[in-house]
């Protein structure tokens, strides 16, 4: 009877192993709470990409940080001030999380805010001798409130640095970080890279791409150029003179661009006169600001449409408003302003093949052309 009851105490504590060891496959490191430690997400060694808006905040007695593209003062102002719609621009196109750690494993958890939520691509770099690393790209749908990202160093026992970059189409919170019990974070070993600033409506938002930052066009150029994205574009955007104004929040910038024309072009107040006005006043007021930046001023790309919603206007038009307002401003001494001319480098090829009824948004692949040949024409 003795040896019956040892022989099922054994074959229990077998058991118990084997379930820790399945736990811990399926878990990484973290099959216990003992197993990991709790960073405060509030910590300055935690560094945040792509938006000089940061909120640190309590929210329930638990911290957690929010960010905008966009200053809250403008967010604040009627759309007729600033020709987006402010609960579009409350996405967090191109913001990335950026810190540095020795922990094999890493656990970030995000809160989906209000407003726009297309759902969450999100990607995970590892920074490395070579440049960024893709390691982990995961997607969450836009039911899904609370969720995690959790991946693995790629450098076993080794302190490494990380982006996480955030979704294109949704308005996240960063509400936890875990590592490994016997890891911190370290001070980041990577210099802030000069800024490319982008303006622009839903094709430079990344309206086409899912809701992955990493698929968009702006996002590839500023990989290509060693640059880091601030995508201040919006989803339905016209020509936005306080976009400019708030360039004033930024430093080190080198590189601008600004695509935008078509929602003004269709808009139900459309008017050729108001836009050249609100165009020249946005070119003067970012090279103002930033005035050994080079800015690039693309006009509206190729589209489907051949008919403004509401006039008679062909988009041509406002193509050629852009491109005589340029090369006015050029011969009056803005030699960091350039014209790009959209429609010759884009297609029927750039559009979306998922939805053939959109005329005007390019497709995954259709953003990867329109990259490369921006990045072509960046570099002369």
């Amino acid at each position: 009877m003795i040896n019956a009851m040892k022989s099922a105490m054994t074959k229990l504590k077998q058991l118990r192993v084997l379930l820790l060891l399945l736990s811990t496959v399926t878990l990484g490191s973290y099959a216990t709470e003992s197993q990991i430690k709790r960073i405060d997400v509030h910590s300055d060694k935690i560094r945040y990409l792509g938006t000089s808006y940061v909120y640190k905040t309590n929210i329930d007695n638990k911290p957690q940080v929010s960010f905008t593209r966009h200053a809250k003062s403008v967010l604040a102002l009627p759309k007729k001030d600033t020709n987006f719609n402010s609960d579009k621009a409350q996405t967090n196109a191109s913001i990335a999380i950026n810190f540095a750690t020795s922990s094999n494993n890493v656990v970030l958890t995000f809160k989906a805010l209000p407003k726009i939520n297309r759902g969450s691509d999100i990607a995970v770099y590892q920074v490395t001798s070579q440049g960024e690393q893709l390691i982990k790209t995961v997607k969450f749908s836009p039911k899904k409130e609370n969720f995690n990202v959790t991946f693995q160093s790629k450098n076993i026992n080794q302190l490494s640095e990380y982006k996480v970059l955030l979704p294109s189409l949704a308005n996240l919170a960063l509400i936890a970080l875990d590592l490994d019990y016997d890891s911190e974070l370290t001070t980041l070993f990577t210099p802030r890279k000069a800024k490319y600033i982008v303006m622009g409506d839903s094709i430079s938002h990344g309206v086409g791409q899912g809701s992955a930052s990493y698929l968009t066009y702006p996002y590839q150029v500023a990989q290509a150029l060693d640059l880091e994205l601030f995508n201040l574009a919006v989803g339905g955007a016209q020509i936005s003179i306080p976009t400019a104004q708030m360039l004033a929040d930024f430093n080190n910038v080198k590189l601008m661009s600004l695509l935008i024309g078509y929602n003004d072009w269709n808009a139900p107040n459309a008017d050729l006169a108001t836009f050249k006005e609100r165009y020249s006043k946005v070119i003067d007021t970012a090279l103002n600001l930033h005035p050994k930046a080079d800015l690039y001023c693309i006009t509206p790309l190729f589209t489907r449409r051949d008919k403004a919603k509401h006039s008679k206007l062909p988009i041509q038009a406002y193509r050629d408003v852009i491109i005589n307002l340029v090369k006015e401003k050029q011969q009056s001494g803005r030699n960091k302003l350039h014209i790009i001319h959209g429609d010759t480098i884009s297609s029927v090829d750039n559009l979306r093949t998922d939805k053939l009824a959109d005329p005007v948004h390019l497709g995954v692949e259709g953003a990867k052309l329109f990259a490369d040949k921006l990045i072509t024409l960046f570099n002369r």
